[in-house]
């Protein structure tokens, strides 16, 4: 697992220490140390790291580079480092962070757990919705058919049956004439218009329907259709 984490500097003080010249302009009374310190940051400090320091002149208003620092003034600037502590603030994130990181975990997983019951609840609530369908049906129901296509590229293409009629053990239906090749594109099928489906019935098994939910032609074996749904209505009710 990779984390980011950002590199701030913070500020302990700044000293004026008006008994050390200046090696650049050679007065006395504007030379300031900083002390500063480099941490780790990702949402709050991480953890500490060095201490550095910077000199500057007020008389001449330029920064001191660390080679012209004269022994005075590299002396003042170990005194005032030493002195200097690393706040214990600057450890937080090494606590906090892990927690917060668990607790997003958490959070996350317990969404996940109730997304995955609720899609196994209405997973059922579907089911069971399909064999009540399949069980009566009605003018108008519309049958999400996959169809098998041999040939040199052999594969599937997708398209409706509509409900026809039933007489004992033979479910009727009618076969759309137009397909798509894409699973899930049954919604950019056509249904609507007179003459979109073929006027040949296509005779089915209606207790191996029922039971299996699935298609058996009667008499053809080189039909071969496969049941993934039925649109009634505005409702459509997916096999799963």
């Amino acid at each position: 697992m990779i984390f980011f984490y950002q590199i701030r500097t913070l500020t302990h003080q700044v000293t004026p220490c008006p008994d050390l010249t200046c090696p650049l302009c050679g007065s006395r009374g504007g030379v300031e140390i900083g002390i500063y310190q480099k941490y780790a940051w990702m949402l709050m400090p991480m953890w500490p790291e060095h201490k550095f320091g910077m000199a500057a002149c007020t008389r001449c208003d330029h920064s001191i580079p660390n080679l012209k620092w004269t022994d005075e003034l590299e002396q003042r600037y170990y005194q005032l480092k030493e002195e200097t502590r690393t706040p214990l603030s600057l450890w937080r994130g090494i606590l906090i962070n892990p927690l917060l990181l668990l607790t997003f975990a958490g959070l996350i997983g317990g969404l996940v757990f109730l997304l995955a019951g609720k899609n196994k609840h209405q997973q059922a609530e579907d089911k069971i919705l399909l064999a009540k369908y399949i069980a009566a049906p009605k003018p108008g129901d519309l049958y999400r058919t996959m169809v098998y296509i041999t040939g040199p590229n052999p594969g599937f293409n997708y398209t409706y049956f509509r409900y026809a009629g039933i007489s004992g053990d033979t479910l009727f239906v009618e076969k759309l004439k137009k397909e798509v090749s894409t699973y899930g594109d049954w919604d950019k099928l056509d249904t609507t218009r007179p003459d979109a489906f073929d006027s040949k019935k296509i005779p089915l098994k209606y207790t191996v329907f029922e039971k299996n939910q699935d298609f058996m032609v009667f008499g053809d074996d080189t039909m071969r259709f496969f049941f993934k749904g039925i649109d009634r209505g505005e409702e459509s009710i997916s096999k799963n």
